[in-house]
């Protein structure tokens, strides 16, 4: 009697040791799959996917594989893109571009940036 409530007391305990981590999971889990979104200024022309973009204040929002950019309820440009892990969290959202077109976004707090383009660097 005495082992099978020992047992019973261990199968409890573990249980109940797993349940938080069970619920830590889903809450990160629902939160990667919410869009991100912020304030973008642009201040000169920039090519964003197969848009030129002219200068401006945009929402810019980024889902899990595609950024856009809006103004107002209107969609100005989109691109496809992917999330790349970066050493340390950006003070501000911002972006860098290649020959005047957008290469990466950088969003305020996040480590890690979203590379515009359909497939993911190889490390």
């Amino acid at each position: 009697m005495r082992k099978v409530a020992f047992r019973l007391g261990l199968a409890v305990a573990a249980l109940a040791l797993t349940l938080p981590m069970v619920k830590a999971d889903n809450k990160a889990a629902s939160s990667e799959a919410k869009p991100k979104s912020s304030t973008l200024t642009i201040d000169s022309p920039v090519k964003f996917g197969d848009t030129t973009v002219k200068p401006g204040t945009y929402k810019l929002v980024i889902e899990s594989d595609k950024a856009t950019i809006e103004n107002g309820k209107t969609v100005v440009a989109s691109a496809p893109g992917h999330w790349e892990d970066r050493k340390q969290k950006v003070d501000s959202t911002g972006f860098e571009t290649t020959n005047g077109a957008v290469d990466s976004i950088f969003v305020h707090g996040e480590s890690s940036a979203f590379v515009l383009g359909g497939q993911v660097s190889k490390k």
